[in-house]
């Protein structure tokens, strides 16, 4: 318009060729001459938008310039604006905003055109001439010739793009301040708009999405400022507006399941803490966030609290969306969690809220902050003591829904609802039990919750209700039975309960405990050797829970084992106890022989599971957020997957059984998984930072997988076989992985479930169960016992000094007592450092040698060193012998010369002189042989495992006799000499059995073996001593022990084990009896023998010479030793011998009642030792024993009743003071003397008709037959060796003997007495007792 084309052509040469001559440096005289010649040549052109292009057109070419360039485009332009302004008098400024206008016109026109609709940022080209005209119109402010107001109102006609607004801003032009200060509501709107554009606009390349960030950021932060750091600013609330506008259009994107999140996910990006840097002040910013956070709580409150009842197990955290978790770590980050949980409340009491963001918050603070737990429990204390203070059903709804949601997140983070609920109101000390209008309005807020309560909630109410007084017992039972009306609507019924009363409220779905029921039943049957009593009830008062659910828990189909383990002891118990119905037990044995045979064919099922799929993944990710990330919003995902792995499990269960003898391997493939993940990320993190300096990953890692029973289980039986069955497989990665695990699972021992070991009574913590895998019994297991002990104490002091927290809390005590054993054994250089008191100090960093070196930098380390001084930490020398005594020999790590050295230094370095408080011995030579033959007798009885017979008994005995060797040298011979063993050996034998309990019996038939072991192994001058006058022995202690205790162990007849006899008196008679006489000659000088002895001497020679067939007369001795040594003679002789012999005691009637009484104690014994099981072996030669001995017997009494012997006498138990009472008193075992019942009737079948006749009249037979018969049924009732047979065989027996009795044969007491007694045992006997005639 002002120009022609050869203009244009002129002025453009010109221009292109003084930018040529730029790059010439000139004097300041030649930029003048050069200044005023280009104004000059520039007045010739008339077209000012086409110079104002022309100087934005060459972008490259200003890199070359130095910085009087732009000042001399600028000079330009001005000039020539002021010029054409003067030409068409139009003010400069209006000129200069058109010129700028136009420019900007034709380049968003571009944008505009493009086939996004919604772009709103400009391309590389476009950016960089937009720049220069920011620039340039800069340039025209400075010099006065620019009027913003003008270019506001023509810029606000060209739909402008938020990218160009943003450059317009940042060179202080247009400011977002100044557009609104001049038309707040379309600017507001625009914005709002042009932000959302914004975020959904899908910027690929680099400088793109970098560009968006940058305005994203700039423009929140004006909005920002202007909204929060003064409200009385008139553009407070505009800006304010605009943030919540996109705060809801953010929430509303993330509520739409079908909605695309990425857009949203920019948008999350501003509340980045660091976006606002110094741009918005710290008291700004924490009233935005706090205003953020209640907005995103009050968003839509579209939930009621039915739905959120209903629903609110779909809000856990690993089920919230990644955004809005992400939105509470970016908002939450900038306050501490009781500031969060003080707003929390605060927004709950005041406003309405979503829910599910307030529940899906409180989820994230649990999963990301340690601290919540202990915070949220204050809080909900507060609310419950508030609600029930002022009945307030907002408060109480907020505290129910606030503890489930918790709960939720696992045991990790929060105890189970089941916990919380019995805590909270349980007890009579709660706040709703303080008032009856608190008591009510509890009750009534829980019956109004039934209608939309989960079923696992109401089993918890309904198992462990709230405490209310007597006077109100009937309103929880009328809460009680609707309850239980409407989980039978939900068909859901409480008899999925288990029996042993373990409820929990814990995520999941409802739980069915029945496998855990049948681990507890299986351990109370292997203590007790009965069914449980709780059993035995659920069957009759439960029996639909026992049949659905109980026993197909037990009759799970298996491959059975070669030998019967507990289960199937169990079963079978349950089945002779008609407990289990014959169908069922069919399909189980068919079922378990299917499962045998598929074994054998190596059938498999070959099936991928997508949860273990799933947790895979999920792992892989754990592993890539080790160096960078956020763990523990990953690991929440992996309880949840765990979680979904296992719907029926109970994750408040309190005990697990460990079950070696058959193993589920169920989840053995996850176990692995875990184990291997664990490992991997452990190594991964210690390659960037030890573990001092890792963070509480590890302890969080173990708090989830505790937060599942079924993998804790699963992780102890897969651990347990590692360590005591691969030893050898383990690599240094493994190793390091288990050695953490120890240390983890110790420090998280109070919210660990517990372990029950067999029939232990005592529920172990899970890192001491694990502790109790780790062997030394063999080479591999003592390597792999030192490389785990110096991994573990290394590991727990880096996580000690890391947390500021004392070492015991993270080293287990049996495992430090092991690494106390295992290195003093291996490494003979820690011994000294155990033993003194060295002051050095190694630090953990220095542990980086071989295995053996770190293990002495461990003891020289001074925290290590201190665990020694408390006393659980102490290895003692109890301890320390029963360690040793678990070592095979030939697998020992040591050679012979080498063990004889360690276990020299042992005890009489370390244990002899330690103080009795540190388990030593204080100097006390008896003490230390005392306390290894403790050991020796506990060897069997503390074993878990059979005692193997390849032990380091024999080195231990042989350290044993020279200490007592040198106790006989160091004390002189005296009366008192050797009565410390007495001591200590009859305290072991002290406590009687209960003769009811079988088990009892046999543990302490053990007990008595490894006594007489024991005993044989000592030296005999410390069990028997000569007196002053040296003419006798003093036998008192030893006498008192065999008559006291060796009677009662299960040997033949009540006579000494061969063994012992031989060891007090050095052989016996025939083949010792010179050897002793001998010896005492040795030992007093004299040909003559004691008294005592000459009285054996002349006992044995007449029972000798009678068997011979050669009379002679009796010696001087009491009937009972007569017979005693006749009675030994005819065990061994034929029946043709034993006729001749008693012939010849027809005269001898006492000789004969205590032959008949030792035969009797032999039968009993002959019948003790025959198998009684089908299964066991059976041969003809046990028959023929007690046919043999019965028979002898029954010749006995055949005898004495010729005599008129008083031989009912032997039989009598009613304690009268007699003389054959008492004397079988102390000769007899008492397990014998309660199966003389037995023997009674067993002999009188074995007589015949005449010869029971004549015992039937004898006086006093039909009273002693009535009692024999009672106590026979009281054994068999009571499963001792009573067969049912000989039972029936005595009962015909005494109906028989009633039937020829007269009414003489009972006094009126007795006959009173039985009759009372029979009445209700066998009615019928009864009866026939009172009409005896």
């Amino acid at each position: 318009m002002f120009s022609s084309s050869a203009d244009h052509s002129t002025h453009s040469s010109a221009i292109t060729a003084l930018l040529a001559r730029r790059s010439l440096k000139r004097r300041r005289d030649d930029e003048e001459r050069l200044q005023e010649s280009s104004v000059n040549l520039l007045m010739r052109n008339q077209n000012t938008t086409q110079l104002l292009l022309e100087i934005t057109s060459h972008g490259p070419n200003r890199d070359l310039s130095c910085g009087g360039y732009e000042d001399l485009q600028s000079s330009v332009l001005a000039e020539e604006l002021r010029s054409r302004s003067e030409q068409t008098q139009v003010p400069v400024a209006l000129l200069a905003v058109t010129v700028l206008t136009g420019n900007i016109r034709d380049l968003i026109s571009h944008t505009h055109a493009d086939d996004d609709t919604h772009r709103v940022l400009l391309n590389a080209e476009q950016r960089t001439d937009v720049c220069v005209l920011v620039k340039s119109a800069r340039a025209l402010m400075s010099a006065g010739i620019f009027s913003p107001e003008l270019f506001w109102q023509e810029y606000w006609k060209l739909q402008p793009v938020l990218e160009l607004t943003y450059h317009l801003h940042t060179h202080n032009i247009l400011t977002l301040d100044f557009l609104l200060h001049r038309d707040a509501a379309s600017v507001s709107s625009w914005i709002t708009e042009q932000l959302r554009d914004l975020c959904v606009s899908m910027a690929t390349a680099a400088d793109q999405q970098q560009m968006q960030h940058q305005i994203l950021s700039t423009v929140v932060c004006v909005l920002v400022r202007r909204a929060f750091e003064d409200s009385s600013h008139t553009l407070s609330e505009t800006c304010g507006s605009i943030l919540d506008t996109m705060m809801t259009w953010l929430l509303d994107t993330l509520s739409d399941k079908d909605s695309e999140t990425s857009a949203a996910a920019l948008w999350v990006q501003v509340f980045d803490a660091s976006v606002f840097g110094v741009c918005v002040s710290e008291d700004t910013l924490q009233r935005f966030f706090t205003h953020s956070l209640m907005r995103v709580l009050t968003h839509q409150p579209v939930f009621k609290v039915s739905d959120a009842i209903a629903t609110q197990s779909e809000w856990s955290f690993a089920k919230t969306l990644p955004l809005l978790t992400a939105l509470f770590c970016k908002i939450c980050v900038v306050f501490s969690v009781e500031c969060v949980l003080d707003q929390l409340q605060r927004v709950l009491e005041t406003h309405e809220v979503n829910w599910r963001h307030v529940l899906s918050c409180v989820s994230h603070l649990l999963v990301h902050d340690a601290q919540t737990q202990s915070l949220l429990t204050d809080l909900l204390s507060r609310l419950l003591r508030s609600s029930c203070h002022s009945c307030d059903v907002e408060k109480m709804v907020s505290l129910f829904l606030l503890s489930r949601q918790a709960s939720l997140e696992g045991p990790a983070v929060f105890p189970s609802y089941s916990d919380w609920f019995k805590l909270s109101f349980g007890g009579s000390s709660s706040f709703h039990a303080k008032s009856k209008k608190s008591t009510l309005f509890l009750l009534k807020f829980l019956s109004d919750l039934v209608p939309f309560e989960r079923p696992r909630y109401l089993k918890v109410h309904v198992m462990h209700p709230p405490f209310v007084g007597g006077k109100y017992r009937s309103l929880l039972q009328e809460y009680v039975t609707l309850a239980n009306t409407r989980l039978r609507d939900l068909k859901v019924s409480l008899e999925e309960t288990g029996i042993f009363e373990v409820v929990n409220g814990s995520a999941g779905a409802d739980e069915c405990p029945a496998q855990q029921d049948v681990e507890k039943a299986v351990t109370l049957f292997m203590s007790t050797n009965k069914i449980p009593a709780t059993v035995i009830e659920a069957s009759i008062f439960r029996r639909p829970y026992f049949l659905s659910r109980f026993l197909p828990a037990l009759l799970s189909p298996r491959a059975l084992p070669v030998m019967s383990d507990a289960r199937m002891s169990f079963i079978e118990a349950l089945r002779k106890a008609d407990k289990i119905p014959a169908a069922l037990y069919t399909s189980y044995t068919h079922s378990c022989q299917r499962e045998t045979h598929r074994q054998k064919q190596g059938v498999c099922e070959s099936s991928v599971d997508d949860h273990q799929v799933i947790l895979r993944e999920q792992f892989l990710q754990l592993r890539r957020l080790m160096t960078d990330g956020d763990v523990c919003a990953q690991l929440s995902r992996i309880s949840q997957t765990l979680r979904s792995m296992c719907p029926d499990e109970e994750t408040g269960s309190d005990v697990i059984t460990l079950n070696l003898d058959s193993p589920d391997s169920t989840h053995t493939a996850v176990a692995n998984l875990t184990l291997q993940s664990f490992c991997v990320c452990l190594l991964d993190a210690s390659r960037v930072s030890p573990p001092n300096r890792q963070g509480s990953w590890p302890g969080v890692f173990v708090q989830v997988l505790l937060g599942h029973r079924w993998l804790v289980s699963a992780l102890i039986h897969r651990l347990w076989d590692l360590l005591q069955h691969q030893a050898e497989a383990l690599s240094a990665a493994h190793v390091l992985g288990v050695a953490a695990l120890l240390v983890e699972l110790h420090h998280c021992t109070q919210v660990c479930v517990r372990v029950q070991h067999g029939s232990s009574a005592v529920a172990l913590s899970v890192s001491q169960c694990l502790c109790e895998a780790v062997i030394c019994s063999t080479r591999a297991h003592m390597a792999l016992c030192l490389r785990l002990c110096v991994a573990a104490l290394s590991y727990g002091l880096c996580r000690a000094n890391a947390q500021s927290e004392e070492l015991q809390n993270f080293i287990p005590e049996t495992l430090y007592k092991k690494a106390q054993y295992v290195m003093a054994r291996l490494v003979p250089d820690t011994r000294a450092l155990m033993n003194d008191d060295d002051e050095s100090y190694t630090d953990v960093s220095d542990l980086t040698g071989p295995v053996r070196d770190s293990a002495v930098a461990l003891w020289r380390n001074t925290q290590i060193r201190s665990l020694r001084k408390q006393p659980q930490y102490q290895l003692s020398f109890s301890e320390w012998l029963s360690a040793e005594l678990q070592v095979q020999r030939s697998r020992d790590a040591l050679t012979d010369a080498e063990r004889q050295e360690y276990e020299q230094w042992a005890c009489h370095q370390s244990y002899l002189h330690m103080c009795v408080c540190d388990g030593g011995c204080d100097g006390d030579v008896t003490q230390i042989c005392a306390r290894i033959i403790t050991a020796v007798l506990d060897h069997h009885t503390m074993s878990r495992s059979p005692p193997h017979t390849d032990c380091c008994l024999p080195d231990l005995l042989s350290l044993l006799q020279a200490f007592l060797y040198e106790e006989v040298l160091t004390h002189s011979a005296s009366e008192d000499t050797g009565h410390f063993l007495w001591d200590l050996i009859d305290s072991r034998c002290s406590v009687t059995p209960d003769p009811d309990s079988i088990a009892q019996e046999l543990k302490y038939q053990q007990t008595l073996h490894d006594v007489s072991r024991v005993l044989a192994l000592l030296p005999a001058v410390l069990l028997v001593s000569v007196r002053t006058d040296r003419r006798s022995l003093d036998c008192r202690r030893m006498m008192d022990h065999i008559t006291h205790v060796q009677r009662r162990a299960s040997g033949s007849a009540g006579l000494l084990s061969f063994s012992l006899t031989a060891h007090f008196l050095k052989r016996w008679w025939r083949r010792l009896s010179v050897a002793l006489s001998s010896q005492w000659k040795r030992v007093t000088g004299q040909d003559a023998l004691p008294q005592q002895l000459q009285m054996l001497d002349d006992s044995h020679s007449w029972s000798s010479r009678l068997i011979q067939g050669l009379a002679s007369a009796a010696p001087a001795a009491p009937s009972w030793l007569l017979a005693a040594a006749l009675h030994s003679v005819l065990r061994r002789s034929d029946s043709e011998s034993r006729t001749r012999v008693l012939t010849q005691l027809d005269d001898k009637d006492q000789v004969w009642l205590f032959l008949f009484l030792y035969s009797v104690m032999e039968l009993i014994s002959a019948q003790l030792s025959e198998p009684v099981s089908p299964a066991a072996t059976h041969t003809s030669s046990d028959d023929v024993c007690v046919k043999r001995v019965r028979d002898a017997s029954a010749g006995l009494l055949t005898r004495l009743l010729l005599h008129d012997a008083v031989w009912l006498l032997l039989f009598d138990r009613s304690g009268t003071d007699h003389r054959m009472s008492g004397f079988s008193s102390r000769v007899a075992s008492p397990q014998i003397l309660r199966l003389m019942p037995f023997a009674f009737y067993s002999i009188l079948s074995a007589l015949d008709s005449e010869v029971l006749t004549r015992a039937i009249r004898s006086p006093g037979f039909l009273y002693s037959a009535a009692v024999c018969y009672r106590d026979l049924s009281q054994l068999f009732v009571s499963g001792s060796h009573t067969q049912q047979q000989v039972l029936l065989e005595a009962r015909k027996l005494l109906m028989s003997s009633i039937s020829l009795s007269s009414h003489t044969s009972l006094t009126l007491s007795q006959r009173k007495q039985l009759c009372s007694e029979y009445e209700e045992l066998d009615p019928e006997i009864s009866a026939a007792l009172t009409h005896v005639t």
